[in-house]
């Protein structure tokens, strides 16, 4: 707990950093666009100012005529449309020559233009000129360039929390699964001794029942050992009845748990064949139950009911008990979370392994109430 709690310490100072570098960035990268703005503002109105005094001023010295129409030539960026009083085109600089050619995408212009910012007037003997511009291409690019950081910055977050979420799953995955499969091969050892044990017991002259209900306890020993050495490795899957694999799982319970709980169990009368892990399959139902029985205490009611439609076969386990809150819905499925006194908290977290990632199904939690119940359903594709 102490290195995911790290982990995510890190991961949050490193979000924090990444979160004020781009804030940053995006107050510097508007403080710039802003200055830019307030500049060629400045070019133009000067632009302007010159194609004025050069309108109006005939005794101007040739050098100074000159100086005036280079400073007009130093425009290469800002697009600037000249038009009369009238709105009729006299010039331009920056534009489109397609745009100049076409009356209908000058007007377009024009009124984009005027849009963005006020034309300039040029006051001469013979009337009025106005000069129409806009932002320079490079000045526009750097308008969006806040926007497309903000998206990199939010991509980057989502990208960083996914793979985060992703490893931290899969190390679950392999601590779980290698647990299991230790714990296969520790019980193993054991219960090897123990069959033949059994098999010197079968053989002597003593009562046999005993040997018997031994024998019996010893092979579902095995069942559960085959059980947890198949996870962390991908099952073989065969046909099976889905009918008679859940029902035999479920009444498995029945003399097991309190006399008090009924169990219930309906089904369509035919067959309804499936690929199935029989094994692992019927661990997930007799956890499903096992979980439910406990939830109610030694009574009340389970009920296990399959349904279908065109493309889906459906588990609906529901039991009375005292449901899950809210908050808790969403935990269930995590490895090591347990609101028992007593648990790994492993049950379903292996369940949700075994149904999506051998069968290729869903399994969540369909309703719960607490106090009153819950269902916990099983999606298998057909």
């Amino acid at each position: 707990m102490k290195f995911y709690s790290s982990i995510r310490l890190s991961n949050s100072l490193g979000y924090f950093v990444a979160l004020m570098v781009a804030v940053i960035t995006v107050i510097f990268s508007n403080e710039k666009v802003y200055q830019l703005k307030k500049e060629e503002s400045v070019k133009i109105t000067n632009y302007a100012k010159t194609l004025q005094l050069l309108n109006t001023e005939q005794s101007l010295p040739s050098n100074t005529q000159l100086f005036l129409v280079q400073l007009i030539e130093q425009n290469t960026t800002i697009p600037v449309i000249l038009v009369d009083e009238k709105g009729n085109y006299l010039d331009s600089k920056n534009v489109d020559k397609k745009i100049i050619s076409n009356p209908g995408k000058l007007k377009k212009e024009l009124k984009n233009m005027g849009d963005t910012y006020a034309p300039i007037p040029i006051i001469l003997p013979f009337g009025k000129q106005y000069v129409y511009y806009k932002n320079s291409i490079f000045l526009s690019q750097l308008e969006y360039y806040p926007i497309l950081l903000f998206l990199f910055i939010t991509l980057f977050f989502w990208f960083t929390y996914w793979y985060y979420k992703l490893t931290k799953k899969t190390e679950q995955s392999l601590l779980w699964a290698g647990m299991a499969k230790e714990t296969a091969h520790q019980i193993g050892t054991p219960l090897s001794s123990i069959i033949g044990w059994v098999e010197i017991l079968k053989n002597e002259p003593i009562d046999p029942k005993p040997v018997q209900n031994i024998e019996k306890d010893v092979t579902r020993l095995l069942t559960i050992t085959d059980r947890f050495s198949k996870i962390g490795s991908l099952p073989s899957l065969e046909e099976a009845d889905l009918v008679q694999v859940s029902q035999q799982a479920f009444y498995y319970l029945e003399n097991r748990v309190s006399n008090h709980i009924q169990f219930c169990f309906q089904a369509p009368e035919k067959p309804m064949p499936v690929k199935l892990n029989i094994s692992l399959f019927s661990w997930v139902i007799e956890n499903l139950v096992k979980n439910a029985a406990d939830a109610m205490k030694g009574e009340g009611y389970i009920k296990l009911e399959i349904k279908e439609n065109k493309h889906h076969l459906y588990i609906d386990i529901s039991d009375t008990g005292s449901g899950i809150s809210s908050p808790n819905t969403k935990k269930i499925f995590r490895p090591g979370f347990t609101t028992k006194k007593r648990g790994w908290g492993l049950g379903l977290s292996l369940a949700r392994r075994i149904i999506e990632d051998y069968h290729h199904g869903k399994i969540f939690v369909l309703h719960t109430e607490v106090q009153k119940g819950t269902t916990f359903r099983i999606m298998l594709k057909k």
